[in-house]
């Protein structure tokens, strides 16, 4: 009796028909799955560099030569300057002074995450900070 088991045992595993398939199909899952982060990491990186940039820029142009911010000129100076693409946006930014005299301003990026072009119902949301020293030598 243990001899037709390990008969049908080895049968089984000598069985090639249908292996690749089977273990190319399990293989492929988390393979598209790390590909498709890999995409929406790219998007990611890309909005919050994209907000960083422009938050920068506009506070630095917002920030008179006494350490004053005009905050709804730089809030207009970050919106003219980010650009986007669809699926991606930006918070209104905040700014708060800080003890030193410099400026903070922060923002949230969102990024709607796709799998293979279809867009799913996650978003993904990046913190993004930047602070500007008033520095009448730069």
């Amino acid at each position: 009796m243990k001899a037709m088991r390990f008969f049908a045992v080895a049968r089984f595993a000598r069985h090639e028909r249908g292996n690749f398939t089977l273990a190319a199909s399990l293989v492929a899952v988390p393979i598209i799955m790390g590909l498709a982060l890999a995409v929406d990491f790219s998007r990611i990186d890309h909005a919050t560099r994209s907000a960083s940039s422009s938050l920068f820029t506009a506070v630095r142009s917002a920030l008179s030569p006494d350490g004053d911010l005009d905050a709804d000129h730089a809030v207009e100076l970050y919106a003219a300057g980010l650009h986007l693409p669809e699926g991606q946006a930006s918070s209104p930014p905040t700014f708060r002074q800080l003890p030193d005299g410099a400026w903070s301003a922060r923002v949230t990026t969102t990024t709607q995450l796709t799998f293979g072009g279809i867009v799913l119902p996650k978003v993904f949301y990046r913190p993004v900070t930047v602070t500007v020293r008033n520095d009448t030598a730069a």
